[in-house]
């Protein structure tokens, strides 16, 4: 596995520990199992949160821990794509973000690769409150909808740009000679702006790297 040493799941508990000794930081991918068209997986939303977490943790420190992937409301309903109740959403994430309280970080990082509505404004919701418990660690949420204010692009779904993000991001798992039907959401065929290229995707993620990376390094030295 590429990312072996910054994997939780894959370091031994002495290597955990030098790895947070080094940078006392644990990112959590947030994401979804959701409807992305036929030519990107299920998951799309949690291998870009999971690869985001990777890349972050291999420049900054720290671990990567399994994601979270169960999204929630504000989403088509079709039998390919799979939520949570928002209450149940909130209680099991906070719990999955409490249960680091034993190890050894001073930061939580929640990268949230779902753009759907309910599910960006819980991701701010839940660091909030759980800062007000004074956990022995700060939790913070990053997400590319949000911080890549200095790129011309935004997120969409399915469409040209998150498949140019995913061509940088997940490039083996992309299918583009598969038949591409219309948007559930919009019903209308993708790509009217243009076709997905990975410069567009690199151009996405170099400006994500360097806001998250910011706003990172920032609230570890608070």
């Amino acid at each position: 596995m590429k990312y072996e040493k910054i994997y939780a799941p894959m370091l031994r508990p002495s290597e955990l520990r030098r790895r947070l000794k080094d940078f006392p930081v644990i990112f959590l991918p947030v994401g979804s199992i959701e409807w992305h068209n036929e030519h990107l997986p299920l998951g799309t939303d949690t291998f870009h949160a999971e690869e985001l977490c990777f890349r972050l943790a291999e420049e900054l420190g720290g671990v990567v821990m399994p994601a979270f992937w169960w999204n929630t409301g504000d989403c088509h309903r079709h039998l390919s794509t799979y939520y949570l109740p928002e209450e149940l959403f909130e209680m099991a994430l906070e719990a999955v973000c409490t249960g680091f309280s034993d190890m050894p970080c001073r930061l939580l990082v929640l990268i949230n690769g779902h753009g759907g509505k309910y599910q960006n404004q819980l991701l701010e919701k839940i660091p909030e409150k759980l800062n007000c418990r004074k956990l022995r660690y700060k939790v913070i949420s990053v997400d590319p909808y949000h911080q890549i204010q200095t790129c011309p692009y935004r997120i969409d779904h399915a469409d040209t740009v998150e498949t140019s993000l995913s061509m940088e991001l997940i490039p083996g798992l992309i299918k583009m000679e598969n038949p591409i039907g219309e948007d559930l959401y919009s019903h209308k065929l993708p790509f009217a702006n243009g076709l997905p290229n990975r410069i567009i995707g690199r151009q996405v993620w170099e400006a994500f790297r360097k806001e998250a990376a910011r706003v990172i390094v920032e609230a570890f030295r608070e």
